[in-house]
């Protein structure tokens, strides 16, 4: 499935990304469009395998942070 194909693609690139990385530079690395990223960015945060944050205009993605 593609939509898996894509989840998986993105898990990947949060996990090794140093930093947190923007919904643009995840596209632009899987070639796929801006708004199907964020998509599947939100439902992946929904479900709390990452992390997201709103910095001015853009949307950030990171690894989950631990519980404390």
């Amino acid at each position: 499935m593609l939509g898996a194909s894509i989840r998986n693609n993105i898990l990947k690139m949060v996990q090794e990304a140093p930093r947190p990385i923007s919904t643009q530079e995840i596209g632009l690395e899987i070639n796929r469009a801006w708004h199907s990223i964020q998509t599947h960015c939100l439902k992946l945060q929904l479900e709390g395998k990452i992390d997201g944050y709103k910095v001015g205009s853009m949307n950030l993605w990171a690894k989950r942070s631990p519980k404390k």
